[in-house]
This record gives C-alpha cells, structure tokens and sequence, in this order.
C-alpha cells in the first residue's frame, strides 16, 4: 500500500488532555471532580500531585469564574485587557507556575468603613493573581468541602445565610422552653490565622510540597498600605483574595467544628458563618463550661474572642427580653397575635444595620444626585431596594422593610430637591413620579420563610450574553445582589 493509500493514525483517539467536568460544583474544570470523588472515598488518601492541575485549560476556566466589575490591583489590568492575548497569557502563566517562578504581586490595600466602627482592610489583588488564587481555591474545595460540618454555612457552593438562619431558627423553636446560647465572634480573624499552623493543618492531607509553597507565597504576600507602604504579610489571610474563604473554612474546621463535634456534640447545636457561630445548649452549667473551654482551645490556635460580641444569653420563651445577634439580623421573642400572651419566636433586621443602610443610601445619593439623571436615579434606587429586600426578606421582618422603604423615599425626595440652589421639586410632583412609576414596596416582595428550617438554594440571576456591552474595572456594575449589608 502507498504512502498516500494509508489510513489516518488511529493513535489520536487516546486523547491526553482529560475532558474537563461537564456539571456540578467543578463544571469547566479537568481533574477536579476526580480529586473530589477520591477525597470523598478515601479520608485518609494524601494528594501528591496537585500542582499538575495549574494547566492552561484550568487556568482558563479560572479566568472565565472572575468577576470583571471588581476593582482592578496596581497593575491596572482589568479582565477584558487581559482576554485579549488570553492564550498567550495563559500559557506564561502555566509555564511560570510549573517552574516554580510565580510570585503574586502586592495587593493594593483599601479601609472599609465597619457598622460597629473602625475599618475591614480589603486585599486587592491583581488580576493574574486571582486567576491562581480561584484554581487554588476550587483545588483545595475538591478535597475539604464535602468533610466540613453539616451547619456551616459561610463561603461555601449552595449555601448561603439564609439557610443559616433558618437553622438556628429550628435549633432555638425545638429548644423554646430550656434554651442557653453561647454566641461566638472573633477578633480580627481573617488577620489574625497562624500561616505555619494552615500549612500544618494542610499537610495532614497534601503532600506535595510544591502546592504548598504556592499555598505559603499566596499567604505572605506582601500588601501594599493607602500610604503607599509595602507591607509583609506574617499573619493572617488577606480579605477579598479568592482563596481566603475556603482557607478560613479549612483553619475554623481543625479549630473549632471537629473539636466541637467530637466533645460538645452530644449537649449541643452549632450554627457557623465564617468567624461568626452560635451553639445552643440546654443546661446553664454545660455552658458555661463550653465558653471557658473555647476561649482555651482558641489560645491554642493563636485566635482571640471578641468579648463585646461573646457572651452566655438565656434565651428561652420565658425570657422575652433576651435577644440574639446573627449575620444582621436580630432573634427574639414577640407575640404570636394582638389577642394572645404565647410567645413565638420571630427574626427582624438589626437596628445597627438598618441605620448603615439608610445611612450608606443617603451618602449615595447626596454623591449621585447631580452626576446621574432622574431616570437613572430611579433605576438605581429600584436596584438598591430590590437588594435589600432580597437579603433581609424574611418572614417576621415586613415592619423593618417597611421602615427602610420609606426611608429611602424620605430621603431620595431631600436630595432631589436639593439638585439646584432653590427647592424646585415639590412633593406633588415626586409624589406624581412615584404614583406613576412606583418603588418597589415591601408589600410586593416575597418573604421567605424560615420557620421550617429548611430555604432552598437562591436562584442566581443570569449573566447578560452581550459581553461587548459589559464593563469591566473599579466600578461594580447593579445587580439584585445584597447592597447594604
């Protein structure tokens, strides 16, 4: 048979390069739902070969999961400059990965402004850093996610605070009669994470030291200061990187919930979000005992409770004056009618963070009332109620949604009619507006119910197909997403 007779090579078919996982929690991604599955059937399994999974085809799906609207870092590249040689980019990216030469870049510092005072540092990353960061962070997802305990709630894929809520609202109803909460809060957690006890902490399960070292460098990145400082980062995570949440996650598990399971399980309930926790007992004594055990084993892992936000309530229905703090909202006893003395538990806003949002809407719109026009105005203020409500809508809670609504309007009304030097804006003229191109009203909104406690997973909004019209860079685009929170 001639050379040009002879049928293709058949070898091709043995295709090298994996499919990546077609749906569920790694979807795009190559490998990771076979670390997953392996992680899930053998506990005690070691990962080895971990660095292997940084391929161009990784790396890309990484990208693709970034949010473009964030802030960009100090190089200034923002998600559509870096889609423009992607390919190129990513196959450096890759090859400086596998050589062990890559090294992020400071992160650029930005203060938030905190409800109880003082500030949150914020890491800013730029934007190949978190592309390494989002692959390390669904790696290690992989192999700890599915053994963290069953209440945690905080950072992690179909889980959300609302379901915390209900949780604990369940706990604390099946408890009504003899109920003892120990609320916990830690001071400064997120700076304040021991790197050589994480990397302890992560060798139990992985043994590839390369990873490792990505792990370490990604932890002791260096920060750059709003005083134009660089700062070394020697403890503690930097808030706002990819990867911080599901190392917290990681660093709380060895600390607190597998200890907690295994020495408190039996006497009591614990609902997690993030550095935030509550644990239900029934007996006064045994909480006691907990509290000063906690504070031990917290020692032990060089994290400090934040004793303003800790404390030993009884909260039962024969304490109605009692009440608990938690992810901003507030627990308590009221009445479960006008006509009756039964006391039923109930769920409304914090006055705290109520007065933050009203507060961070009037410092909005007192910046955007002359740069916007009135349509736009509108628009905007519709996205901000949709967004509280969609956060604080739950069941109990319509007087506080109420109270925000009008608020808002109160206060969209003040600073209209202050666009120019004499009030040209009548209240009959707003008035008119909104008659005809109404605010959304708590009314209208749905409210969930917790009482069950059991929320479904909240439906995601869709993402817009006209990519060209989307922006990328320091301005976050409107979503239905929480505003004020």
């Amino acid at each position: 048979m001639s050379m040009e007779q002879r049928k293709p090579h058949r070898a091709t078919r043995f295709n090298l390069t994996p499919e990546p996982c077609s749906h569920g929690p790694f979807k795009g991604y190559a490998r990771l739902d076979r670390i997953n599955s392996a992680a899930r059937s053998q506990p005690d399994q070691k990962f080895k070969a971990l660095l292997q999974q940084f391929t161009v085809d990784n790396l890309r799906q990484a990208f693709r999961s970034l949010d473009g609207s964030k802030a960009v870092g100090i190089d200034q590249i923002t998600k559509d400059h870096y889609a423009k040689n992607l390919e190129a980019n990513l196959e450096s990216l890759a090859d400086q990965i596998s050589r062990g030469g890559w090294r992020p870049q400071p992160s650029r510092e930005v203060l938030i402004p905190k409800a109880s005072g003082g500030t949150r540092p914020l890491a800013i990353g730029c934007l190949e850093d978190k592309i390494v960061q989002q692959l390390g962070a669904k790696i290690l997802e992989a192999i700890y996610d599915h053994s963290f305990h069953r209440h945690s709630f905080g950072f992690r894929p179909k889980r959300n605070t609302h379901q915390a809520i209900a949780r604990l609202y369940k706990v604390v109803q099946e408890r009504s009669e003899h109920c003892i909460v120990v609320e916990m809060d830690l001071e400064k957690f997120f700076n304040s994470m021991d790197h050589e006890k994480l990397i302890e902490i992560l060798s139990a399960r992985i043994e590839d030291h390369h990873f490792l070292r990505l792990v370490r460098r990604m932890l002791r990145n260096s920060i750059l200061t709003e005083e134009g400082e660089i700062r070394q980062n020697e403890r503690g995570t930097p808030q706002g990187a990819p990867i911080s949440p599901i190392l917290a996650n990681i660093y709380l598990d060895a600390c607190l919930d597998t200890w907690f399971q295994e020495n408190w399980g039996q006497n009591a309930q614990m609902v997690r979000y993030a550095d935030d926790a509550i644990f239900v007992f029934t007996d006064m004594k045994k909480a006691e005992e907990f509290k000063l055990s906690l504070a031990s084993r917290f020692e032990s892992f060089k994290l400090k409770m934040n004793d303003d936000k800790s404390g030993i309530v009884n909260f039962n229905s024969h304490a109605p004056e009692s009440e608990i703090q938690f992810l901003g909202f507030h627990l308590y006893w009221g009445k479960k009618s006008s006509k009756s003395s039964k006391k039923l538990l109930k769920v409304k806003t914090s006055p705290k963070k109520l007065a933050k949002s009203i507060e961070a809407y009037s410092d909005w719109i007192k910046i955007q009332r002359s740069r916007l026009t009135l349509d736009k105005l509108w628009e905007q203020t519709t996205q901000k109620l949709h967004g509280h409500y969609s956060y604080y809508g739950l069941i109990f809670n319509r007087a506080k949604l109420n109270h925000f609504y009008h608020a808002v309007v109160g206060t969209l009304f003040k600073w209209l009619n202050r666009r120019s030097q004499k009030g040209s804006y009548t209240w009959d003229g707003f008035a008119k507006r909104l008659r005809f191109k109404p605010l959304p009203k708590p009314l209208e909104a749905a409210l969930i119910d917790i009482t069950s406690g059991i929320v479904p997973e909240l439906k995601r909004k869709m993402k817009s197909r006209m990519r060209k019209s989307r922006t990328y860079g320091s301005e976050r685009s409107p979503g239905l997403s929480p505003v004020f929170t």
